[in-house]
């Protein structure tokens, strides 16, 4: 059985005790980094060093913040950057590089090693043949180039939907079709009230998406503490299946 470990489901200005939406595959694949995810990580008696790839859905500060956190513990714990793995849109290898400058690893680090960048466009695939999962990405909607994935357990046959960063679009139903967990956002409350510059969904609307795809379990993460109860009252409307709003150290158990 698949399962996901949430490092963290609030939203950009995380609430104490929480962190920004991010999260791990089977305890092997990081998705998203948050503010702290070292400290996540070790919260949850897990070796950061232990982690070799991370999946980035897009590059907004509270989605990649603790990257340079991450790749400085990497390096203390005398391994060679060049056995990670780091996945996502394209801005990954500028991210990274700025990340690498700014821990200053030449002057610092003696045979350091550069992480491998992996680009994933929308439309492609990529499979980790020894995390036996196969990653689809499809292009989200937000004001920085971002992707939905639905990651599939090989071995389970688990299809887990992580929606990232995205304004509501009907096609999410048809990516996400039958997977037995999504993940979305929420940022914008329990409903969407027309004021949408950054390009966040509603609980209604990842409710409406969750739906329309026929999916057993959905997740609403990344939005305030307080409006908790609010995201879940309107997902109720909209979504038959078993909705919940997980927080950090939180398992959830995909079929």
């Amino acid at each position: 059985m698949a399962f996901i470990t949430v490092l963290g489901s609030s939203g950009c200005k995380y609430d104490y005790g929480n962190d920004t939406a991010s999260f791990l595959i089977n305890n092997k694949v990081i998705v998203d980094t948050g503010w702290n995810l070292v400290e996540n990580l070790l919260d949850l008696k897990l070796n950061p060093a232990d982690f070799n790839i991370i999946l980035f859905t897009h590059f907004h500060h509270d989605h990649y913040l603790a990257l340079p956190q991450f790749l400085f513990y990497y390096i203390n714990s005398g391994k060679s950057l060049s056995g990670l793995k780091l996945i996502g849109p394209p801005e990954i290898n500028m991210i990274v590089k700025l990340a690498v400058d700014f821990l200053q690893v030449p002057r610092f680090f003696d045979n350091a090693g550069s992480p491998e960048c992996i680009e994933i466009n929308s439309g492609e695939n990529i499979t980790l043949e020894e995390e036996n999962l196969f990653i689809e990405a499809s292009q989200s909607i937000h004001p920085v180039d971002g992707r939905y994935y639905k990651i599939t357990d090989k071995i389970s046959g688990a299809k887990i939907g992580f929606a990232g960063d995205t304004a509501y679009n009907p096609d999410e139903s048809i990516f996400f079709k039958d997977c037995g967990l999504l993940i979305h956002e929420c940022s914008l409350g329990g409903k969407n009230l027309g004021e949408n510059l950054y390009q966040h969904s509603s609980a209604e609307e990842a409710a409406i998406v969750a739906e329309s795809a026929g999916v057993k379990k959905l997740a609403l993460v990344h939005c305030a503490d307080k409006v908790r109860t609010e995201c879940l009252n309107a997902a109720k409307n909209k979504f038959s299946g078993e909705i919940f709003m997980p927080v950090k150290g939180d398992i959830i158990h995909i079929d």
